[in-house]
């Protein structure tokens, strides 16, 4: 019997439909002037990372003036804390258990067939650029991808920060340089070529990334001597980690339980941030000179977090605040406040919708995230949440002893007090905090009888969540074939 995978057919079908549909809307929309999209998304970039959200020395000024005229969302997380998957959130508006990137090497081809915000965007008249770290997908999958007039994927050739080949529009150009300041660069290129049409760009550095080696963990030239004589001060939780945490003494965690990132390698964080900023602060420039920067919406946001130590850690994918908070800052004169703050609960997947809406264009039906421009209007979301959720599954199907492979699949729901944390293949590992009173995470109060309403209660929500996200409640890498 000879059959057929109709997804990639499918998928071009749904293209040329949509492509027909929003020809119209173009066609009407031409006299409405549209605002530009910029979306400047970091890697492992935690919530404390930035001198506007409490860094005790970073000074990020340009970031921080992004916020002074605009909004930040302070309880801002990301629903799977590992690059891959949390990207393709970002960009379809949908939990991983949706989209299918739950690792960051997805099976081959999947990352083209994803329906994303700028591929609608280009559909509905916007210049579109991608510019910076694909590692949605396999190598293969960094070629230009459906949505992007304009393809710009620094470091080609690995994770290297420092003099990087990149894909230009599908042909390998070798750069000299800091990868941030490149991608920066092109990205005060890509406006200045388009200044008199609407545009997205998806802008995606991959500093902060603190994988270890001298190649990787560097910052640009100018910036290598910042804060080398700053005092770095842990966290209570990496003093005092908790102990009633049967997760963290699992010795299949041996790649993300290991030496934390030593004080320099913090001060290097610090400095690659600092990189970042100065290129914010050219991107601001050249929005103002072109006389378009309250034409533009600037959103700055983590693609997820990182341990410095606490709980005993370093990596991210736990489901702790320090993996899965990030920083949200947008900039949009016309609809936000200046100095405005927001502590509704908020996602990675509601910045596809929020961008969608705000092009006036329209919002798939399959898209799970919300639209954050009711918040900017009246400080609430349309349909407020009950709690948020989040999850991780393995990254390689068959086990190994590979990058994050030896953690268990998990589902965590986090309400404004609780955070309920289910191990779906560990025994008598999951957890429960009291978030408001125990921020650090320290006493897990799983075992505690005086709770055990409020544990039943969470159990009911994450049921609730799955059901109401249409989550199957099966491991993803047993649905989708490996390709590895």
């Amino acid at each position: 019997m000879i059959s057929f995978n109709l997804k990639p057919i499918l998928h071009l079908c749904f293209i040329s439909i949509l492509g027909m549909s929003l020809s119209t809307f173009n066609v009407i929309g031409q006299t409405i002037n549209k605002p530009n999209v910029i979306v400047i998304y970091i890697d492992e970039l935690r919530a404390d990372a930035l001198g506007i959200t409490g860094h005790p020395f970073v000074k990020t000024p340009h970031i921080d003036q992004l916020a002074k005229e605009g909004i930040i969302m302070r309880k801002a997380y990301v629903t799977t804390p590992l690059c891959g998957p949390s990207r393709a959130s970002l960009m379809t508006g949908q939990y991983a258990h949706t989209h299918g990137l739950y690792k960051n090497t997805a099976p081959k081809g999947l990352t083209q067939r994803l329906i994303t915000y700028p591929l609608l965007m280009q559909y509905g008249g916007y210049k579109t650029a991608f510019i910076g770290k694909w590692t949605t997908g396999k190598f293969a999958d960094k070629m230009p991808h459906p949505g992007f007039d304009r393809w710009f994927v620094s470091g080609h050739n690995r994770d290297l920060k420092m003099d990087p080949v990149v894909n230009v529009d599908g042909v390998l150009v070798p750069y000299k340089g800091h990868a941030t300041d490149i991608d920066s660069d092109e990205t005060v290129r890509f406006i200045k070529e388009n200044k008199s049409v609407p545009f997205s760009i998806s802008l995606w550095h991959r500093s902060v990334h603190t994988s270890y080696g001298n190649e990787h963990l560097i910052s640009a030239e100018r910036n290598r001597n910042l804060y080398k004589d700053v005092k770095i001060t842990r966290a209570k939780s990496a003093i005092n980690p908790c102990i009633e945490c049967p997760i963290v003494r699992q010795p299949a965690l041996k790649n993300v339980h290991m030496e934390p990132p030593t004080d320099e390698d913090i001060r290097n964080i610090a400095r690659m941030t600092v990189d970042i900023d100065d290129g914010v602060g050219r991107i601001v420039k050249a929005l103002k000179d072109a006389k378009i920067l309250d034409k533009t919406m600037i959103v700055f946001m983590g693609d997820n977090g990182f341990f410095f130590g606490e709980h005993g850690l370093t990596e991210k994918r736990l489901a702790y605040e320090e993996s899965i908070r990030v920083p949200l800052i947008i900039r949009y004169p016309p609809l936000i406040k200046a100095g405005s703050t927001s502590d509704v609960g908020v996602l990675n997947i509601d910045i596809a919708p929020t961008v969608l809406s705000l092009a006036g264009l329209p919002i798939p039906l399959h898209t799970q995230g919300q639209s954050l421009i009711p918040i900017f209007k009246s400080g609430k979301l349309k349909s407020p949440r009950s709690s948020l959720l989040f999850e991780f599954w393995p990254e390689n199907n068959s086990g190994g002893t590979g990058e994050g492979q030896g953690i268990s699949p998990w589902k965590a729901v986090r309400t404004d007090k609780w955070k309920y944390v289910h191990w779906a293949k560990v025994k008598n590992a999951d957890e429960l905090y009291d978030v408001v009173n125990d921020p650090f995470e320290l006493n897990n109060l799983i075992n505690d009888p005086r709770y055990s309403s409020i544990l039943n209660e969470m159990k009911k929500e994450l049921e609730k969540q799955m059901i109401e996200t249409k989550d199957p409640g099966e491991l993803l890498q047993l649905l989708l074939p490996s390709s590895d």
